[in-house]
């Protein structure tokens, strides 16, 4: 699974590869709290083990399929 060679620490564009979103939409969910995320100057940065919850809580919402 990709998320076993994550970063500690990763960046809005690198988290929007991950996640297969744009940027923008990364940065709009961080702005309304759908993903933890916190500022670094005027950049948004994002914990490891918050983007692994985000994601498994993802898993347990997404229909089964």
């Amino acid at each position: 699974m990709i998320v076993e060679v994550m970063p500690n620490i990763l960046k809005t564009r690198e988290l929007a590869i991950l996640l297969d979103l744009s940027p923008d939409v990364v940065n709009d969910m961080a702005r309304r709290g759908l993903l933890k995320g916190f500022k670094s100057g005027n950049q948004w940065r994002f914990r490891r083990r918050d983007v692994e919850r985000y994601i498994e809580r993802e898993k347990k919402l997404a229909p089964p399929g």
